[in-house]
């Protein structure tokens, strides 16, 4: 239950002897684990307390695995002076006692007014609501600087596990990342072990749906290949498609990436089409050889958090010269065409097929009522023509006389008419 009222008689415990006394305020903010509050004397920290529903075997867990995170503070990717306020992990800096028994722990306040989830990168209608003008420029630098703190830490066996877009937050003018709810990542180290049990089914690997999470950093490499790849392709989930055969596709997503339904390879798949607004074919070379290893070859030859810092460097440097300008000004990969000019051009085909579309179902009426004479007349010109012209009949004997080949062509013109009917109705 959150609280209501300053909270008092709470200890800040810093590595090593040294403790403070503080008062605790309320934010309105909570989670899985704990309720988030502000500390007193410390404005640049954060409190998590954990739920009063946490069992003493869980609070005991956690007490063990925050005094491992704060002695092992993970070395990040160097941050020049300009930007040390910038905050890359919300890791536990202090532990938080109330009558000498651990209850939380405090952590780096991350500037909220500064920062955006990274969930809203995925569709630029809701970026620029947030005052974020997205270009691709500033997407491989979002995905370069993930993937850079990803390494680091799977260079200490440590993994995120529940890595999804709604867990990182991304500072706009610097487009650093942080990720948050550090107190839930997986730890296998010599000295300490913790497990990571909270996955999210829309981020999890092939090998994991339905069951645990066996390899916690295999988890984390599909993860960030299924975040990159939607940064850099509109939001497009890789595992969303077209199935060939409607029946053998699954309708969540979760069902799509157990059976690695993976439509935009290199290679087409056979039993699923590509999203029709997908820009991926424009993306350089070495991105989609990566992407397949990560969703179409076995978890063992998944690129690691290492292997895409080192493909996206290249892009993410200013002046590499590897993205520039296309004739409208919309920044691309230099090797190819602009991925923003090709997905405008694609949604205003589909704008105008789909007009189309609309205009000849809303003169289905009149069209369908000149079917139907021109089939007694056997002057018809519908895709069943051919059918009906092979049988020469008189229209008063057509119920009684009609042959088997005559009488499917009649049903199917039927049909066919319903159908018209049916979907101009459904339009209006």
């Amino acid at each position: 239950m959150p609280f209501e009222q300053p909270l008092k008689k709470f200890v800040l415990a810093w590595p090593g002897s040294l403790t403070e006394q503080i008062t605790l305020t309320p934010t309105g903010k909570s989670g899985g684990a704990g309720e988030i509050f502000g500390i007193d004397t410390q404005p640049n920290l954060l409190a998590k307390l954990y739920h009063a529903t946490t069992t003493p075997p869980q609070l005991n867990h956690y007490q063990r695995k925050i005094q491992w995170m704060l002695n092992h503070k993970p070395t990040l990717p160097k941050i020049s002076a300009e930007y040390q306020g910038i905050v890359q992990l919300a890791w536990p800096e202090a532990m938080i006692m109330h009558q000498s028994d651990f209850v939380g722990f405090a952590m780096r306040k991350i500037a909220f007014d500064q920062t955006l989830e990274l969930d809203y990168l995925l569709n630029r209608r809701q970026a620029s609501q947030e005052d974020f003008d997205i270009d691709y420029g500033k997407l491989v630098a979002v995905c370069f600087n993930l993937a850079a703190i990803i390494s680091c830490l799977h260079s200490m066996r440590i993994a995120i596990v529940d890595l999804k877009p709604m867990n990182v937050k991304v500072y706009k003018s610097e487009l650093f990342v942080s990720i948050l709810d550090c107190d839930g990542f997986h730890i296998a180290t010599d000295e300490f072990r913790s497990d990571a049990p909270q996955v999210t089914p829309d981020y999890l690997a092939p090998e994991f749906q339905g069951g645990s999470v066996t390899h916690p950093e295999a988890q984390d490499r599909f993860a960030l290949a299924t975040i990159i790849f939607r940064l850099l392709n509109y939001g497009i989930h890789p595992f969303s498609g077209v199935g060939v055969n409607s029946r053998d596709y699954p309708p969540e997503l979760a069902g799509r990436i157990r059976n690695r339904l993976y439509p935009y390879g290199n290679s087409a798949h056979k039993n699923v089409l590509k999203v029709p607004a997908s820009v991926h074919e424009v993306l350089p070379n070495a991105l989609r050889e990566l992407f397949d290893r990560a969703f179409s070859a076995s978890a063992i030859n998944r690129p690691s958090a290492q292997e895409w810092v080192a493909s996206l460097s290249v892009y993410a440097v200013k002046h590499s010269g590897q993205m520039l300008p296309c004739n409208r000004g919309h920044l691309k990969f230099s090797s190819s065409e602009c991925p923003t000019c090709l997905r405008e051009q694609l949604i205003q085909g589909a704008a105008a097929r789909r007009r189309s579309f609309l205009t000849r179902m809303q003169t289905a009426p009149t069209r369908t009522l000149k079917y139907v004479k021109k089939t007694l007349r056997q002057t018809h010109t519908s895709p069943f023509q051919a059918a009906l012209a092979q049988t020469q009949f008189a229209a008063v004997h057509l119920a009684p006389r009609a042959s088997l080949s005559t009488r499917n062509a009649i049903a199917a013109e039927i049909l066919w008419i319903f159908g018209l009917l049916i979907s101009y109705w459904w339009i209006k």
